[in-house]
């Protein structure tokens, strides 16, 4: 598989590192409010549970440009389907049904593709340290914060402590959205995440752009050009048949 299609699906598979336990631990907040601010960012887009949607994507690694266009479909409480595009043709289908992870080359790049996994993460792998779960909150409008051990503010910012060596800055807008992320362990930055939004529509937050920059000097910008909320959807489209 091409290594700029291979990002792209590691974009849309996996704003924290792997997904290796799900428990989570009971954060310790300043008393500043952060707690408040955190619990109004949960309920973000909380009325949205099926959503679809399609994007332009752009990959630009050592000088080389890749475009893309994707199409999703996602349901509660992390089912995801997505088709990458080239020329308009399928090319590669990813689908996510809570329990198993599945791609499948239309051009015949790789062998299908199966594994059990929990909010998977290829990070380690390929040094995009994205979750399921946070491109699911994305496309959908939201945002996951992911588990931390501590929690304050900072001016516009809430600053989140994951790990003792990592810490996770979240910047916020005038109505406590984020616009932009930046994860960091031991100072030395792993990820920027940049966010911009369309104006508020019927109380539902959709993202305009999401751009990541990783250490390795790797840009994807996905631009959101359509965003459907609350379709009906089949569930069997997040298993792919034989």
């Amino acid at each position: 598989m091409p290594r700029p299609l291979r990002l792209l699906i590691v974009l849309c598979i996996i704003p924290l590192f792997t997904a290796c336990s799900l428990m989570t631990p009971t954060p310790r907040f300043q008393p500043d409010g952060t707690q408040e601010q955190l619990e109004r960012l949960s309920h973000l887009n909380e009325t949205v549970t099926h959503f679809k949607g399609t994007a332009s994507v752009v990959i630009v690694e050592k000088g080389s440009t890749q475009r893309f266009r994707i199409a999703w479909a996602g349901a509660p409480p992390a089912q995801l389907r997505m088709e990458i595009l080239a020329s308009g043709l399928p090319t590669e289908s990813l689908a996510y049904d809570g329990k198993r992870l599945q791609l499948r080359s239309h051009m015949g790049s790789h062998p299908p593709y199966t594994k059990k996994a929990v909010n998977p993460s290829l990070g380690p792998t390929t040094g995009i340290p994205l979750t399921l779960l946070d491109i699911h909150a994305l496309l959908s409008g939201k945002f996951f914060t992911g588990t931390f051990k501590s929690a304050r503010r900072f001016g516009d910012a809430l600053i989140l402590q994951p790990t003792r060596n990592h810490r996770k800055t979240i910047r916020l807008d005038e109505a406590g959205i984020p616009t932009r992320v930046t994860l960091t362990k031991k100072n030395k930055t792993i990820y920027d995440l940049s966010l911009t939004r369309h104006p508020m529509a019927k109380g539902i937050n959709q993202f305009k752009t999401i751009r990541l920059t990783t250490a390795q000097g790797i840009e994807t910008t996905i631009r959101i050009d359509r965003m459907v909320v609350n379709p009906p959807i089949d569930s069997k489209i997040f298993t792919l048949g034989p």
